[in-house]
């Protein structure tokens, strides 16, 4: 947490005052114990431990209605928890479709997207559904069919980007008629999505090649791919200095992308299989979520320097420890 000292001159009056940058609480999802640990920003330190369902990964924050909405991934429970963040307690669980990943919140429409990621049968996924949450009633009040494997998903300008992982491709939905726009075919496996600075590209990270994948929002096309690494899975967006950083797991690195030149400028070695990414450009940092050592490496977003360590909470009943996957900050 920073401060800066601020000095009015008015007439021949002369007031000083300290103004602080806005403390914020970090997110993380603990699919090994089945929980959320709550960090707080201005102590790098864990304050709060939520128990959810089983193997939360992906997680949405609603800053409007200060809600969390937690994707429970494992098969047995293929739900949502919905988290009232003021007193920290679940409002419900929805049941949705079968290995659920990601959800996508549309408040304006009162609706959620969650991606129905997994469900292997005779060695092939054949899930290809989004479910459609009501947000007022917390119930799905549809299906939508995409590709196979929906994985990430995100909202621009009415329209819904869905990382067909098994396919291989992107699908285009508009959310006011829930039809297929269009289907973008990337090189390989996709995953995390990410929306641009200026709303006007998407970016798609390309597990299989190491890529990003830069889709233009009005054609509906790909325009571009970006070379990462070995691989990448997931991306955060700093509106503030446009930027991207994607996520390189098996290589411990996260790779810093001039989102205006299109190229990577800094590559930062984190903790071990980074994968979920949340920015806070407010306050100039950047959080990842390290699977493989169950901690949060801490970024200044100013130099590109990890200023910051978390370590976070095991439970007794857990041998998997916890292996930290999504992350958001409010």
């Amino acid at each position: 947490m920073k401060k800066f000292l601020l000095v009015i001159v008015s007439c021949a009056f002369i007031f000083a005052f300290s103004v602080t940058a806005s403390a914020k609480l970090i997110y993380v999802t603990n699919p090994g114990n089945n929980t959320v640990s709550i960090i707080d920003s201005s102590k790098n330190e864990i304050v709060n431990t939520l128990r959810v369902g089983m193997w939360p990964a992906g997680i949405t924050i609603d800053p409007l209605t200060k809600r969390a909405y937690v994707v429970n991934s494992h098969e047995g429970d293929s739900s949502v928890s919905v988290i009232e963040l003021a007193s920290n307690s679940t409002l419900k669980k929805i049941k949705v479709g079968i290995g659920p990943m990601h959800i996508a919140l549309d408040p304006a429409a009162g609706t959620g997207y969650v991606g129905d990621a997994e469900h292997v049968v005779d060695g092939k996924n054949i899930n290809k559904t989004l479910s459609v949450i009501d947000l007022k009633t917390n119930t799905v009040k549809g299906k939508i069919e995409v590709g196979f494997g929906p994985f990430d998903l995100k909202i621009v300008d009415n329209k819904l980007f869905v990382s067909n992982s098994t396919d291989k491709t992107v699908s285009v939905v508009d959310t006011k008629t829930h039809k297929i726009i269009e289907t973008i075919k990337v090189s390989d496996t996709p995953l995390g999505i990410a929306v641009g600075p200026d709303k006007k590209k998407i970016y798609v990270a390309i597990h299989g090649k190491g890529e990003v994948s830069v889709i233009d929002v009005e054609a509906n096309k790909e325009i571009g791919t970006i070379k990462v690494g070995k691989v990448a899975w997931y991306i955060a967006i700093d509106s503030a200095k446009n930027k991207a950083y994607v996520t390189r797991r098996e290589e411990n690195i996260v790779s810093v992308i001039d989102t205006d030149s299109g190229k990577v400028i800094q590559s930062i070695d984190v903790g071990k299989e980074p994968i979920g990414v949340a920015v806070d450009s407010e306050n100039n940092r950047a959080y990842v979520a390290n699977h493989g050592d169950i901690s949060v490496s801490i970024i200044d977003t100013t130099n590109y320097k990890i200023v910051g360590t978390v370590k976070l909470t095991l439970t007794p009943d857990s041998p998997y420890s916890g292996s930290p996957w999504g992350i958001a900050v409010h």
